[in-house]
């Protein structure tokens, strides 16, 4: 509580940003490479598991870090999981159509 009090974000929380942003990074190369590979339901299902794996971080993180400043931080970064979740989700959809199966 110190932390939070002073100003400061724990380390933890931090960490679990900065890995969360970074599993979206990897997500969205993926779903940008697909366009050029022909593994594209590989390349879409792996960015999909990678999009929720950075979300249950980020769930995980804030049940463990409930305080204001880094409880913003963590819903920042969220919205991020949430943004590249949709567009993901979009993504597989129009591939899927694509080949015809949905």
């Amino acid at each position: 509580m110190d932390a939070v009090m002073s100003g400061n974000v724990h380390a933890e929380v931090l960490w679990a940003c900065g890995y969360a942003l970074f599993l979206l990074a990897v997500a969205w190369g993926l779903v940008a490479t697909r366009r050029k590979s022909r593994a594209a339901p590989f390349h879409l299902g792996l960015a999909t598991f990678l999009v929720l794996l950075a979300g249950l971080l980020v769930g995980a993180c804030a049940v463990r870090h409930p305080e204001g400043l880094e409880l913003g931080l963590l819903g920042a970064v969220s919205l991020a999981v949430a943004w590249r979740a949709r567009r993901t989700w979009v993504e597989r959809w129009a591939d899927a159509s694509s080949r015809g199966e949905g």
